[in-house]
């Protein structure tokens, strides 16, 4: 079930972040959100994707009145622009967060997809959908140690990939060109615009990520 948040504190005097992508479509940052130390109030100007890397808990104090938010690693949420907020983890331990803020605004006519290469549909063992708006659409993958992705297609104006676990995997376009892909658990990159192409994993482990598609 998908949960909406107003959440956490992007901004570099409120967490540690570190904006890891910068672009015209987003930008993502990893924040560590120190416990016991409450924000000032604020606001976001962007709708936000939200994955936690860790498990903790989290207040958020809108007009004086407390959601409090449980959450464990592999969490994803959405996370809607304002209103005016302070957010506190209550936790013992910090959170690891990584943030993709949202610049455009949803597209008047989404990209066309082809159900013959929509990774949820050719491949549902290791995709499945976690949420999808006019904005995104965000799911979760996996492929076990050996394994190899269907031909698959993304749409939109490209793609964050947050990874959960490390991946050392090896990615075939569809124009024969093949490229490494590796990184550590936590690490997001951003690719570019529409692709048709498949991975395999070429690591001893299987790896697990979260990959959200900007419409």
């Amino acid at each position: 079930m998908l949960r909406a948040a107003i959440l956490l504190l992007p901004v570099a005097s409120f967490a540690q972040s570190t904006a890891v992508v910068d672009n015209a479509a987003v930008r993502i940052l990893n924040a560590l959100d120190a416990p016991h130390k409450p924000t000032p109030l604020h606001k976001h100007d962007f709708n936000r994707v939200m994955i936690y890397l860790d498990t903790g808990d989290q207040d958020i104090t809108i007009d004086g009145k407390v959601e409090h938010h449980h959450w464990k690693a592999g969490d994803v949420v959405w996370s809607p622009a304002g209103p005016q907020h302070i957010s506190e983890n209550v936790g013992a331990a910090s959170l690891r967060i990584v943030e993709i803020e949202l610049k455009r605004p949803a597209p008047a006519t989404p990209a066309k997809r082809d159900p013959k290469l929509d990774p949820l549909l050719v491949d549902k063992a290791h995709n499945t959908l976690i949420f999808e708006n006019d904005q995104v659409r965000v799911f979760r993958s996996s492929m076990p140690s050996g394994g190899r992705e269907k031909w698959h297609e993304h749409t939109g104006v490209g793609r964050a990939v947050v990874l959960l676990t490390p991946v050392a995997a090896r990615v075939e376009a569809a124009n024969g060109e093949a490229s490494p892909m590796n990184g550590g658990a936590g690490d997001a990159l951003w690719r570019d615009g529409p692709v048709k192409h498949r991975g395999s994993n070429i690591g001893a482990r299987p790896y697990e990520m979260v990959i959200v598609e900007v419409k």
